[in-house]
């Protein structure tokens, strides 16, 4: 029997007092109260995955370890490992490091972590993560003091912070921290086994318009240009029946990303955890996306969706308003744990 964990250590919120078992009949999900009550949160995400083949049900003790993957380490107040050590997990033998993509709030404990692990590691990341990048801080800012300009021409900007800066990924560091990059544009197979196979998504093309977006940008062949966040990743897990899928921030839009994963396995989808990148989206994206979710698979099968980290209250608030048949929709508090 094939077992997996996917622990949630990094996400905006803490709700101890939160059952989603005990609620909702969930089964599938785990909270410890007085873990939660010790664990920190911030704006980040980042997700411990363990994978088991148990050869008996009834017996953890037989559980062989298959993989270790981490995916996303929260941001820069290293939560990620706060939240890891109160609860005494180890990640000495990590398998992979998949980064979904190289924003600050997913990568935060990404060397501290090197640090911890044995042996070499691959790391999962796409080539974006060589681009020095830049966030707007002020609605004063618009895209043409951007776009085209140098790092020399925007100076004054940063220098008030009204946009920030976000070095690239520091490659000679990483290799003498026993890290093995392997840039990726395409899908990456973490694992096949007999009743599971686990992939890193490729790029996500951008199909439908209402999530393109131009507000983002990186330094380019030395002059800024917009940045279609490119590397934005997901976890895809194919079980004999159904299909998990684990976003970062799903920078691609949500109806992208279903899409591409509907392009990849011809199984239902029956759980979305993760960013949705919705929190600032217009009632049109918040419309057009949540009847994309009611309609997009003829199966009849009920759809669990957790949008957490930087999906934004209101898009959970409207999803749950509808009362859509076979849609479940919840909030996900620091220190989740989902069984599958």
């Amino acid at each position: 029997m094939i077992k997996t964990e996917i622990s949630l250590l990094t996400n905006n919120i803490i709700l101890p007092f939160q059952d989603l078992q005990k609620e909702h009949g969930l089964e599938f999900v785990e909270l410890n109260k007085l873990f939660a009550t010790q664990s920190l949160a911030e704006h980040g995400l980042g997700f411990l995955i363990n994978i088991y083949d148990q050869e008996d049900p009834n017996n953890e003790w037989s559980a062989e370890l298959k993989k270790k993957i981490i995916f996303d380490m929260g941001s820069s107040n290293l939560t990620y490992l706060h939240n890891l050590d109160i609860r005494g997990y180890s990640i000495y033998d990590a398998t992979e490091i998949v980064i979904s993509h190289w924003h600050y709030d997913h990568i935060g404990a990404f060397y501290e972590i090197l640090e911890r692990i044995d042996d070499e590691i691959p790391i999962i990341c796409h080539e974006s993560a060589k681009f020095e990048r830049f966030f707007k801080r002020s609605n004063d800012v618009k895209i043409s003091n951007l776009k085209g300009k140098t790092k020399e021409e925007i100076l004054p900007l940063l220098s008030t912070s009204k946009i920030v800066n976000q070095c690239p990924i520091d490659l000679e560091r990483v290799k003498n921290l026993n890290g093995n990059v392997k840039f990726s544009k395409q899908p990456f197979e973490l694992l096949k086994i007999d009743g599971l196979k686990v992939v890193a998504s490729g790029e996500i093309p951008r199909i439908h318009e209402e999530e393109y977006f131009s507000n983002y940008f990186s330094l380019q062949d030395d002059t800024l240009k917009v940045d279609n966040i490119l590397d934005d990743k997901c976890l895809i897990f194919e079980y004999d029946k159904n299909v998990i899928l684990l976003n970062g921030c799903c920078h691609s839009g949500l109806m992208n990303t279903l899409d591409y994963v509907k392009e990849i396995s011809d199984k239902p989808i029956s759980h979305i955890i993760g960013g949705f990148h919705m929190a600032s989206a217009s009632d049109i994206r918040i419309n057009n996306t949540i009847e994309y979710l009611r309609t997009f698979q003829d199966r009849d099968t009920t759809l669990y969706v957790f949008p957490i980290h930087c999906t934004g209250e209101k898009f959970l608030y409207e999803l749950k308003k509808r009362n859509i048949p076979k849609i479940k929709a919840f909030n996900a508090s620091v220190g989740t744990v989902f069984n599958f």
